[in-house]
């Protein structure tokens, strides 16, 4: 008797044990929402790449959770040039006012391209995305431009400034892949 005893209580304290709760919770983890591969073509290539002297017909952008970039431009003669770098985003307070982006409400965020090549560059600007679309904003700041000043959050997209006067033509238009 004293036996089962002795195996009922082992027993019944090896399925208390196995039922016990599992006390580690796993965090969730957050994907920044511009990891993927974005492609711009046709009207929604920015108009100050789709002309001269540019001439871009398309971009393919790729961008890794580890901040590295590819990007893969195709002028209108079919050349590409591949880019490739690293990046920092942070974000901002401000939103997406555009009527016309495609991103409208959608937080702004800042972004530094710190391009490696093919050759040594730093693009400044912003970008918002909203579901499968980004709306996106970059220029040169390092070897800086003269008279040519990033666009910022608060300026929103458009706000690219040449001699002191704001353009759009640097807006560019992605569709996540």
């Amino acid at each position: 008797m004293k036996k089962l005893l002795l195996l009922l209580v082992v027993a019944g304290s090896m399925v208390l044990t196995s039922c016990k709760s599992d006390d580690s919770t796993t965090e969730p983890v957050v994907v920044d929402p511009i990891v993927g591969t974005w492609v711009s073509e046709g009207a929604n290539v920015a108009v100050g790449l789709g002309g001269a002297p540019f001439n871009v017909s398309k971009i393919v952008a790729t961008f890794n959770a580890n901040k590295s970039y590819t990007v893969v431009q195709t002028d209108k003669s079919n050349v590409t040039t591949t880019f490739t770098g690293t990046y920092t985003n942070p974000v901002s307070t401000s939103t997406d006012a555009s009527t016309t982006t495609g991103t409208q409400g959608a937080t702004i965020y800042n972004i530094v391209a710190n391009q490696a090549t093919p050759s040594a560059v730093i693009a400044t600007g912003i970008y918002a995305i909203s579901g499968s679309k980004m709306t996106y904003e970059v220029i040169q700041t390092t070897p800086a431009l003269t008279g040519v000043s990033a666009p910022t959050t608060t300026g929103g997209f458009g706000s690219t400034t040449i001699a002191g006067t704001k353009y759009a033509i640097y807006v560019q238009k992605y569709i996540k892949q």
